[in-house]
């Protein structure tokens, strides 16, 4: 997914809101004030002149509650986490892990004008994509800005480089605001369900009222009073919200509850109204106002089973024999008609269509005749970003088929045989099958990347679906040689129907200077170039070491056939662009021609699906949902009510049931009507886990082979499970759904995919955070310490985990010399082992984000190193990935050492940037600098680099890679050991050596037992493999006692590459030469051996805490409720086997108390309704609320042991020391 500018909604208008607003956990303590820091302030205007690196958060209160210091005690909680890294704590003299609940960052000054203010440092070298810090204003327990956790913005500061906000309010202002506003403010109120409206502002109310206006006509007056209503309805202010809504809406938890009282037909009315809700203070005086959201109540009432059941309904245009029915969710719609026209467009008829006030569901009668003709609707709704009722035509969100440029839907019959190729609905098709997901290789590719430089085969499929069905093109041809050698999926990027290439008129490299003028006469070549000149050719003359080129493709990119396609238009239509005709049902017929001739090359077919976003919403031109059901099918801002764009573009709300919904039908269809085997889900951390895992038990009941996997990232609006349980890669462990993993792809390529630019030293991460795969020749600005070895033998141990299918029990000896389990290895704060099947982890060194590895190399290889040695560092990075448990995912052109040209994010950098050249002549390197809106301020950098003529690789270099490649797909497709389908079966067979205090750093040995000891004999030719990692610039050699017989894999025996084939085994000696993975097999005799077993003599498996490095406590009246320091008496002491221990001394009295950790997680909560008897062991629970009692009778030192064996009912045993 690529990383776009985010777009400014509708609603923001001029006042910003802050977006991004989580929920905060476990804050029991009470706090004092922070430190007032006075002096000059340098108040200009009644504004802080902030300083170089600094940000102000400013906050008023309301001028009759100023007596005395009315903000002492008012302190800001700060934090880096959570996807925002960009507050300098060291530079504010905070600690790494932030401030103390209980010790706030106070303030800085206090401004007459707009109160207090607040100086924050910024980070310029965070490593921070989205440009964030986290806050929480407070005071103890209670907090100014309303409930939830904030963030600063930094792309949305103006030039006061401050943020604005009011005590009691969660509306946060970027432009200085001194007054707070009244006005019809957002959409901070929300419709939950038939009699719940939610509403923060409520709290502080003496009455509040909701008005309505059919026409969309209501407005605040000057004098702060509402006008343009139709009517109004007196809700009642009831206090909190019911315990199910505060747990089906986890962000709204702390809302305070009004109750609407309207029988249902009112309330269906209402809701196709303009709705404004206004709270009145006891002087009758309007004190806020602001619109409603209602996706709560729409579900609630039209959508849920308990309610109308819409979710159970078929939509779309709806085929049964001759006619046809239309059918559109539209509850707050105040008219609905279909319009169908003609081939030409021209308008054949239009239809009305009545609404089932049950589910909202508009259906016309049954329609003649409309087979294959295209449609439209025409909707009349209110519509709150733009404030008003609108009548507009709009494309069909469960659309099958559309016209080119998706500006009319097509009714389609998927069962009609004119859209099926030949064989397609023969009972003899049969996909490719595997016996389990572990056996998937996946090779990750792009339709017009695919075939666009093959010279053979047709041309004008070139970039085409077609181009799949051609047998001699050299991309068809590699592909096949790769799945003879064991890849099993072809996975490509999006194919649904997207909103970023035109259809119709469009220019690509290969067409002239004078076409691209035609479309875009502002491009700078239309002055300098000859019209007739071929736009590759222009692009071959430019220096590479020039803009010129990225230039040029700047100019072409919004006019060209290539972009990634991450930009939804339509979900289960194929994309127009990629058939030899975008106007109509062909691009179906073709789309499945691809499929068959990939299932008959037998590779599965997984498609790329983005379900978390849409090109657009509102009114735009390419937007189809909110135009239907405004507000709803997107997740809105919970006070702006402005539509979150976290992910790039415009965020879908998966998370209500119609848009969920719609996810799992188009699933379907694409599984069932277009057999794909698979699906990969962009950002799927962006929603709910419950229903992704209901997607794939639905779709596993049409094909059970079917796998799901996706981006488990966490962050944005969502983050931290702030409105659902997110599909983020730890809450996924168990479901079997994969994740990528961040973790050795990391420490494989150095660095993370967010560094870039020039730190405050000179230097660049890019270039010094070097990794496993590329450090063999430490570069000019990697500076050798400790620090850099600890970080390289921690990067090894990640990288050990990763082969072990980074599951979170794997244990391990790590580099320190300490027994740990995978989940407690760390992973910058995070845990670096998470899954609990090898299938859940999607291993991977290189894919269509971020640089190709040969360019990520390129940034960390010392400059002079052979192309050569470049080429075998790539085969050691995909060593990781191809022997490793878990599932493989592959760059397409990873093993043609594929360059984009340093480019970072070529999403739409076009085919120059892009294009793979599959006969081998050529990996793209240096051919032109990249994106300078990307890449700029990396552009110093990458001309150093690209002056060394060392990193071109020859054609040579490319050929061995792809054959060493090969060979690794054979490897793996031989044998059962590398692909091991339980945590079970990993952790009793897979083992590392050279490991703990005194390894060498740069080699891994991993062994894969299939002896006597380990139960079934997975492999009947092989009773042991041992995999030689040896990433260092030197032959190494390395011991195994006890070992015999080993021998070098027969692929290898008889290997492309002559380096590989000198690896050798003698003596109990492994010996590898430089840059080589190589693999020794232990041939099996008449029967299973002895093999060779995993180590245990090096672990100590009683040192590793059950709850990992969390720390717990005893917390409550016997020591204190207050979240712990640093430097507690009442910390617990792992002691071994299970065992906690704490020796404190204890007054008399009875107190209650509980063990939990500083945070009050569920998982490390223990109480219960439990009096304690001293010298027995006393059963907790983990997560209770109930507090356990304590009588102590004499004053002594008494010892509280924890017996955490069972980590949900632990024991506690007390005795008087």
């Amino acid at each position: 997914m690529d990383d776009n500018k985010p777009k400014m909604t509708v609603v923001a208008k001029s006042l910003i809101p802050l977006i991004s607003i989580v929920l905060l956990a476990g804050c029991n303590t009470n706090s004092e004030s922070g430190t007032e820091a006075g002096g000059n302030s340098g108040d200009v205007d009644g504004l802080y002149k902030a300083g170089e690196n600094e940000v102000v958060i400013y906050y008023k209160r309301d001028s009759a509650a100023q007596s005395g210091d009315p903000y002492a005690g008012w302190g800001l909680h700060l934090w880096n986490g959570e996807g925002c890294e960009s507050t300098d704590l060291e530079a504010m003299n905070i600690g790494d892990g932030g401030t103390s609940w209980d010790a706030p960052f106070g303030y800085t000054g206090i401004s007459s004008t707009y109160g207090a203010y607040y100086v924050l440092k910024v980070n310029p070298d965070a490593s921070d994509p989205h440009e964030c810090m986290n806050f929480i204003l407070h005071k103890g327990d209670e907090k100014a800005f309303g409930s939830g956790n904030h963030k600063v913005q930094l792309r949305q500061l103006d030039d006061s480089k401050g943020l604005f906000g009011f005590h009691g309010s969660s509306q946060i202002y970027y432009v200085p605001t001194a007054e707070r506003p009244v006005a019809i403010d957002g959409r901070a109120a929300h419709w939950l369900d038939g009699t719940t409206i939610g509403w923060e502002a409520a709290s502080t109310a003496n009455k509040v009222v909701l008005f309505y206006s059919e026409d969309g006509s209501i407005t605040m007056n000057d004098d702060r009073s509402i006008q343009g209503q139709d009517g109004h309805v007196e809700l009642t202010i009831s206090g909190e919200l019911p315990e199910a809504l505060k747990a089906r809406y986890k962000h709204l938890a702390s809302l305070t509850a009004l109750n609407i009282d309207v029988n249902a037909e009112t309330r269906h009315t209402l809701l196709k109204n303009q709705l404004v809700i206004a709270a009145y203070n006891e002087s009758n005086k309007i004190i806020a106002a602001t619109e409603l959201q209602t996706a709560g109540v729409l579900d609630s009432v039209f959508a849920s089973k308990e309610g109308g059941n819409a979710i159970a309904q078929t939509l779309g245009a709806v085929v049964e024999g001759t006619d046809v029915t239309f059918k559109l969710w539209a509850p707050t719609a105040m008219s609905v008609s279909v319009e169908v026209y003609n081939e030409d467009k021209t308008l054949d008829s239009v239809y009305p269509m009545t609404e089932d006030a049950d589910t909202g569901i508009w259906s016309s009668d049954g329609v003649s005749g409309a087979l294959n003709q295209f449609y439209r609707y025409d909707v009349k709704v209110y519509h709150p970003t733009t404030g008003k009722v609108e009548q507009r035509l709009v494309t069909d969100p469960y659309s099958l088929s559309v016209s080119a440029n998706s500006l009319y839907s097509q009714v389609v019959d998927l069962d009609d045989t004119l859209l099926m190729p030949e064989g397609w609905n023969d009972e003899a098709y049969s996909r490719p099958q595997l016996s389990k997901a572990e056996d998937h290789v996946l090779y990750e590719s792009h339709i017009r990347d695919f075939s666009f430089s093959d010279s053979r085969g047709t041309e004008a499929l070139n970039g085409k679906y077609l181009a799949l069905t051609e047998d001699t093109r050299e991309s068809v041809t590699h592909l096949k040689s790769l799945q003879q050698a064991g890849l099993t999926t072809l996975h490509v990027l999006p194919v649904f129907d997207i909103a970023t290439v035109d259809e119709v008129n469009r220019v690509d490299i290969t067409d002239t200077v004078g076409d691209l003028c035609a479309l875009n006469a502002k491009a700078a070549v239309c002055s300098t170039a000859d019209s007739g000149q071929v736009i590759e050719g222009l692009l071959q003359s430019y220096d590479p070491a020039s803009a010129n080129a990225q230039s040029l493709m700047n100019d072409l990119r919004m006019y060209d056939s290539f972009n990634w396609g991450y930009d939804p238009f339509h979900y289960t239509v194929p994309e127009g662009s990629y058939a030899t005709d975008a106007e109509g049902s062909l691009r179906i017929k073709e789309f499945r021609q691809m499929v068959k001739a990939t299932h008959d090359m037998g590779l599965k077919f997984v498609m790329d699906v983005v379900y978390n976003h849409t090109n657009a919403s509102g009114v735009n031109d390419k937007s189809v949902l909110d135009k239907i059901v405004p507000g709803y099918y997107h997740r809105l801002n919970a006070n702006s009510g402005g539509v979150e764009n976290s992910t790039c573009c415009d965020n879908t709300a998966t998370e209500n049931l119609m848009m969920g919904k719609l996810m799992v039908d188009s699933l379907l269809v694409w599984a069932d009507d277009y057999k794909v085997d698979g699906f990969r889900f962009d950002l799927m951390g962006h929603q709910p886990k419950d229903l992704m895992v209901y997607a794939l038990e639905k779709v596993k009941a049409i094909d059970p082979d079917t796998i799901f996997y996706g981006e488990g990232w966490d962050f944005g609006e969502v983050s931290n499970h702030a409105r659902f349980e997110q599909a983020t890669q730890l809450a996924m462990a168990g479901t079997e759904i994969g994740t990528f993993s961040d973790r050795l792809r990391d420490a494989v390529r150095g660095g993370s995919p967010f560094d870039g630019g020039v730190n405050s030293d000179g230097r660049h991460s890019l270039r010094f955070n070097q990794g496993f795969g590329n450090a063999a020749y430490p570069n000019e600005e990697v500076i050798e310490s400790a620090e850099t070895t600890n970080d390289r033998l921690h990067n090894q141990d990640i990288v050990r985990l990763g082969m072990a299918g980074n599951l979170a029990d794997y244990v391990l000896l790590d580099y320190t010399g300490e027994t740990k389990r995978g989940k407690d290895v760390d992973y910058n704060g995070a845990p670096a082992g998470y899954t609990k099947f090898p299938s859940e982890n999607i291993s991977y060194v290189s894919k269509h984000d971020n640089q190709t590895l040969w360019d990520n190399n390129a940034y960390k290889i010392a400059t002079g190193i052979d192309s050569a040695k470049r080429a075998r560092m790539q085969t050691v990075s995909l060593s990781t990935v191809m022997l490793g448990q878990g599932i493989p995912f592959i760059h397409m052109g990873s093993e043609l050492l594929r360059s984009k040209s340093m480019q970072r994010d070529s999403y739409d950098s076009g085919d120059w940037y892009n294009r793979v050249r599959f006969d081998g002549s050529d990996n793209n390197w240096n051919v032109g600098l990249p994106r300078e809106d990307k890449d700029g301020a990396n552009w110093d950098l990458i001309r150093k680099i690209i002056a060394d003529p060392s990193v071109k690789p020859s054609q040579t270099d490319i050929e061995l890679t792809k054959q060493q490649f090969l060979e690794l797909l054979k490897i793996r497709s031989s044998s059962e050991l590398f692909r091991l389908d339980s945590a079970e079966e990993v952790m009793k067979r897979v083992d590392f050596r050279n490991v703990g205090h005194g390894q060498t750093q740069g080699l891994i040995v991993m062994t894969i037992d299939d002896g006597t000891s380990v139960g079934a004999d997975l492999d009947s030719a092989y009773d042991a493999v041992v995999v030689v990692v040896n990433s260092t610039a030197v032959t190494k050699e390395f011991k195994i006692e006890g070992t015999s017989d080993f021998e070098l894999h027969p692929v290898q025996k008889s290997s492309y590459d002559s380096e590989v084939r000198a690896a050798s085994f003698s003596n109990e000696i492994f010996s590898v030469p430089a840059l080589t993975t190589a693999v020794f097999v232990l041939p099996q005799g008449e029967s299973q051996g002895v093999g060779l077993p995993i180590d245990n003599s090096n672990k100590d498996v009683s040192s590793i805490a059950p709850f990992g490095n969390t720390e717990l406590y005893l917390r409550g009246s016997i020591t204190t409720w207050d979240a712990p320091a640093e430097n507690s008496n009442a910390k617990f002491s792992y002691i071994a086997n299970n065992i906690y221990q704490l020796d404190i001394e204890v007054q008399t009295g009875s107190f209650n108390m509980k063990v939990a950790d500083a945070s009050w997680n569920a998982e490390t909560n223990f109480g219960g309704e439990v009096s304690v008897t001293l010298g027995e062991a006393n059963t907790l629970t983990a997560g209770s609320n109930d507090n356990v009692t304590i009588n102590i009778a004499e004053e002594a030192n008494y010892r509280f042991k924890l017996d955490a064996t069972n980590k949900v009912n632990p024991t506690l045993t007390v005795t008087k020391l």
